[in-house]
């Protein structure tokens, strides 16, 4: 691929380092995200939810994640992107791991109110994924190699 800045090789290896475990622990983000949704049928099903209930889940995360990400902002430009990653994929990775235990172990009591509560707190860390990604890869990229899939770092 082409190399319009000019970077060294040393530079470009350099930043595909940061890139690259951000993106994967984004790509766990996701994950964690979206497995809820695969094993949604199953749940219902198994613990008699009408889609009503299982949408009230969801929606407490999306709407925690969407004002989470007003308040993350701020809150990861002032600590730092890579703190930002820690916290935000150390939050959700428990969340993520007790939601998990809990249903395993059968839980039955208050799912509702009690998964809209978990599934709230794991989606307001999910939050910091792509703030985080942007505020410590934003200064290894020059404005005219953004938008460019890594901008030509794996080359």
């Amino acid at each position: 691929m082409s190399n319009p800045m000019n970077h060294s090789d040393a530079y470009r290896r350099r930043r595909f380092a940061n890139w690259f475990p951000l993106g994967l622990t984004y790509a766990t983000f996701y994950m964690g995200r979206y497995n809820l949704n695969v094993a949604s049928t199953t749940i219902m099903e198994q613990y008699n939810l009408s889609k009503a209930d299982w949408g009230m889940i969801g929606t407490a995360g999306f709407w925690t994640y969407a004002v989470a990400v007003a308040i993350n902002g701020p809150l990861a430009d002032r600590i730092g992107g890579k703190k930002a990653i820690l916290i935000g994929a150390a939050g959700a990775c428990l969340l993520n791991l007790v939601i998990g235990l809990l249903f395993l172990n059968g839980w039955q009591t208050k799912l509702i109110v009690g998964m809209s509560l978990l599934y709230a707190v794991n989606m307001y860390f999910q939050s910091f994924g792509a703030l985080s990604v942007v505020k410590v890869n934003a200064p290894w990229f020059h404005v005219k190699e953004r938008g460019v899939f890594a901008a030509s770092s794996a080359s």
